[in-house]
């Protein structure tokens, strides 16, 4: 799913949403996000697209261009914005994402896509000062063979990583709000973050995150209300984890992508809040790719704007032949 969420498809030029959409990276000591959010439409449209693979070091393993949304265009003002952080996959990055958060925000969400520094992103880095100067320290993802028996131990720390990056994303957007502009920033600081200073909904911040960054939304603090996990990766969750999993989530699979063993964890946490929802899209192939694109847009607003029940009746009413409620995986069994 996360090739699909990042398709050329959609984009500020072309968007389902009511508002155009901006979008600005910025880097903490500790913390890399890139920020998608409404941006006022009386900017002119001569502000820069940023490029998908904005450095050489992002392409290996990807190989592929996108232009996304107009950078340091202002917030439109006078409105409350909901939040949602988003948490990438094994080998993404804070841009991988593009056509999936530019739609969000173009419907009136502040999106903070963070890039984690646990060693599973594509490529990432710190900026370390050293003698008066900021110094790049590359940070490169870390491969492990499939059945290593230190799989396990090394992806759960990881996941104590990425939980802990995206409640310092929710906390930054909370300061944002508050008025309160962080002392360093090391990217972003030719941006007027005050912009931001009480437009911010935090009472129903929402976290999402698409496989490894879907196990993380749901080992993620209660501060988020809820969480929607996109093929998520099970795996990496401990028992704990699993069991303290009781935010309203909406699983969203791509059938052909899952197994077993995966979908079996879920059916475990599918029990912890009655607001828990599992829907499987029917296929995934590149023929169906627009559909797969549009409903998991469509079902997340759904969801985020009125739960299990407004995903639901958005599946019964729109995408019935396209969307089950049972849960199966590639080799079409039953659980």
């Amino acid at each position: 799913m996360g090739g699909l969420l990042s398709s050329p498809q959609i984009l500020t030029r072309k968007v389902a949403g009511q508002f155009r959409v901006g979008c600005k990276d910025l880097m903490i000591d500790g913390l890399f996000m890139k920020l998608y959010y409404p941006a006022d439409s009386e900017v002119t449209d001569i502000t820069a697209y940023p490029l998908w693979l904005p450095r050489p070091e992002y392409a290996h393993g990807l190989g592929e261009y996108l232009g996304q949304s107009k950078q340091k265009m202002d917030l439109i003002s006078a409105t409350i914005w909901p939040i949602v952080v988003f948490s990438h996959g094994l080998g993404g990055s804070r841009n991988f994402y593009s056509t999936y958060c530019t739609s969000l925000a173009s419907h009136g969400y502040v999106i903070a896509a963070v890039e984690h520094k646990d060693h599973s992103a594509c490529w990432t880095y710190n900026l370390i000062e050293k003698n008066g100067e900021l110094v790049e320290e590359p940070i490169k993802i870390k491969l492990i063979e499939k059945n290593d028996p230190e799989e396990f131990g090394m992806r759960n720390q990881q996941i104590n990583q990425r939980v802990s990056e995206c409640a310092n994303a929710l906390k930054l957007l909370e300061n944002l709000n508050s008025g309160v502009t962080p002392e360093k920033i090391l990217i972003g600081g030719n941006f007027d973050w005050r912009q931001f200073e009480n437009q911010l909904n935090i009472s129903t911040a929402a976290i999402i995150g698409h496989s490894f960054g879907g196990a993380t939304s749901l080992a993620a603090s209660t501060n988020f209300q809820k969480s929607i996990v996109l093929d998520g990766w099970m795996f990496p969750l401990d028992a704990n984890q699993l069991e303290t999993s009781i935010k309203p989530t909406l699983f969203l699979n791509v059938g052909d992508w899952q197994w077993e063993e995966n979908l079996e964890v879920m059916k475990k946490i599918l029990p912890n809040n009655e607001g828990n929802l599992l829907l499987t899209l029917n296929g995934g192939g590149s023929t169906e790719s627009t559909l797969c694109i549009q409903a998991a847009i469509e079902l997340t607003l759904a969801f985020l704007e009125n739960g299990k029940d407004g995903a639901q009746r958005l599946k019964d009413e729109k995408f019935a032949n396209f969307i089950t409620n049972e849960i199966y995986g590639r080799e079409r069994f039953k659980i």
